[in-house]
């Protein structure tokens, strides 16, 4: 008898058990739908970063008229293209690269939220490949710009955009370097000055969208990779951005001497003189590989070669010097340029 009452005992249990396991939990039904959502720590400073700044990230499809030769004829063709930006000004003014809207016949303004709109172009710079677009919308989101001077090497970034035609992916990394300089045509010796490099992976549809920090600040607008290394990216500081832009919306440019070229130095003024026929007298200064056409620097004279060696009676070491005395001296300012031209010291006045 105790052998089947065991027996019965064992079968009721593993019966109630089953019935106990079969009914909902006791908590409300509506806990119970939330409990359904994926589990995650929605607090986690990339994902809080990407929510507070990800609307005001656009993607800007673009198009262009391409002449093909072929044999004995030419034809025109259309080329699509993409890019990415970001809505920095409640006005609607969007930063994008030099690059993406360049040459173009036709630019829509495409927004996470749906909306599309067509993208006027209010002003370029193809020396700091910064251009800036305007669109006509209520209720625009819009991205804050940091100070890029803040940055250190280390801290961790995160990029934005749409890399061949992903539309607005997400990559994290960190700041590698800064202040580097990246040439981006040899023909004509143009160089991207004080960029930020990153490990944040960037790729062509990228351009134009925002290198974030960890508190969603915008400290750089991605520009340019590598294309044959991997893990190299390159940014345009927003320090720059913010000015270069804040001069197109006021007048339509940025306040720019005219010339390209770079910090002369006593190994680099040696090689120099080793290598080409310019006679260089001076070790320091900002010495100049090219003079833009229609800029201050051509009318007043400025040539290839030259050397400035002080700006209104001050000495300066470098292009970087001389660029910052350009910015202070603004619009219609005016500038006395000390400058050697072979072992000749010159002087000359430019007006902004």
């Amino acid at each position: 008898m105790r052998k089947y009452l065991g027996v019965f005992i064992v079968v009721l249990l593993a019966v109630t058990m089953s019935w106990v396991l079969s009914q909902p939990a006791n908590i409300p039904f509506e806990e119970r739908v939330e409990s359904q959502e994926p589990a995650g720590n929605w607090q986690e400073p990339v994902v809080v970063a990407v929510q507070e700044i990800g609307a005001a990230i656009v993607k800007i499809e673009t198009v262009r008229e391409v002449v093909i030769d072929q044999f004995f004829f030419q034809f025109s063709e259309q080329q699509q293209g993409i890019g990415s930006g970001v809505i920095f000004t409640p006005g609607g003014y969007v930063l994008t690269n030099d690059h993406v809207i360049a040459d173009t016949t036709e630019i829509v303004v495409r927004m996470p939220d749906g909306r599309s709109f067509n993208g006027e172009i209010v002003g370029r710079d193809s020396l700091s490949d910064l251009a800036v677009l305007r669109i006509e919308g209520e209720d625009l989101p819009v991205a804050k710009l940091g100070d890029s001077n803040e940055l250190r090497v280390g801290q961790q970034v995160i990029a934005i955009g749409n890399p061949l035609g992903q539309d607005y992916s997400v990559t994290t990394g960190v700041v590698s370097a800064l202040n580097r300089d990246l040439l981006i045509d040899h023909e004509t010796n143009r160089f991207l000055e004080d960029m930020i490099q990153t490990d944040a992976a960037i790729n062509p549809g990228n351009s134009g969208g925002p290198l974030l920090d960890i508190n969603g600040n915008v400290v750089g607008i991605n520009t340019a990779i590598i294309q044959q290394a991997q893990g190299i990216g390159f940014a345009i500081p927003s320090t720059t951005a913010r000015l270069v832009a804040e001069q197109i919306i006021e007048t339509g440019r940025p306040l720019r001497l005219g010339v390209l070229g770079g910090s002369l130095t006593p190994a680099l003024a040696n090689t120099i003189r080793r290598e080409t026929d310019v006679d260089i007298v001076v070790d320091r200064g900002a010495f100049i590989t090219r003079v833009i056409d229609d800029s201050p620097a051509a009318d007043s004279g400025l040539n290839a070669g030259d050397v400035v060696v002080a700006v209104n009676g001050q000495e300066i070491a470098g292009m970087q010097e001389l660029r910052d005395k350009v910015q202070q001296a603004g619009f219609r300012g005016k500038l006395e340029l000390d400058y050697y031209r072979g072992d000749e010291r010159r002087k000359v006045t430019v007006e902004l």
